[in-house]
């Protein structure tokens, strides 16, 4: 008996890229934080082996750095943006900047503006009090006070305090260089009517 022949599918359209996500932009800032730095990937590679143990292939931070502008997205976790941290020097809010001009598009994965990172990474001023109780919860009534712990760890008082103060200075310097770069725009990209 004689079968028939298999039809040929039409050929499928090419999927779209995937667009700008929260993964996408952490991975833009990963390659611009190595580069910015001067290391390579094998370099990067290197430096989360001495923190983990274990000895990444240079091709995984390539990976790392593809998902911005490649059509394979690899998603971060918590323990990995913790560790990039650490790796490169910056608060984890480093790698939640969105690229530039990229500002006014749309989170692909929830039609967001992209601009949203921005409140989600600094917070409010309510989000902070939230901060506040959480860190009460765990013994930092005085989040100025020195830390037994991270004294013990860095060796001295001074780099175990004054984290509060430098992050809402922070903060707010960060808030008033946005407002001027943006101006008349915040209000548009942040989504509230005129």
């Amino acid at each position: 008996m004689v079968r028939p022949r298999k039809r040929q599918s039409e050929p499928s359209a090419t999927p779209e890229a995937p667009g700008l996500d929260v993964n996408a932009v952490v991975s833009y800032n990963v390659k611009a934080i190595r580069e910015r730095r001067g290391l390579t990937q094998q370099a990067v590679a290197d430096r989360l082996a001495e923190l983990t143990g274990h000895q990444l292939p240079q091709a995984s931070i390539s990976a790392m750095e593809r998902g911005f502008d490649g059509e394979r997205r690899r998603r971060f976790d918590a323990h990995e943006m913790y560790l990039l941290s650490v790796v490169f020097d910056v608060p984890i809010a480093y790698f939640f900047i969105p690229p530039p001009g990229a500002t006014s598009t749309e989170l692909a994965d929830t039609r967001r503006p992209v601009a949203e990172l921005w409140r989600a990474t600094l917070g409010t001023d309510a989000q902070l009090e939230a901060v506040d109780a959480r860190l009460a919860e765990i013994r930092q009534d005085d989040p100025d006070a020195p830390d037994e712990m991270l004294a013990a760890i860095f060796g001295s008082d001074d780099s175990a305090t004054g984290w509060h103060d430098d992050f809402r200075t922070w903060r707010k310097r960060r808030l008033r260089e946005v407002e001027m770069e943006y101006g008349d725009q915040l209000d548009e990209v942040a989504g509230v009517p005129r």
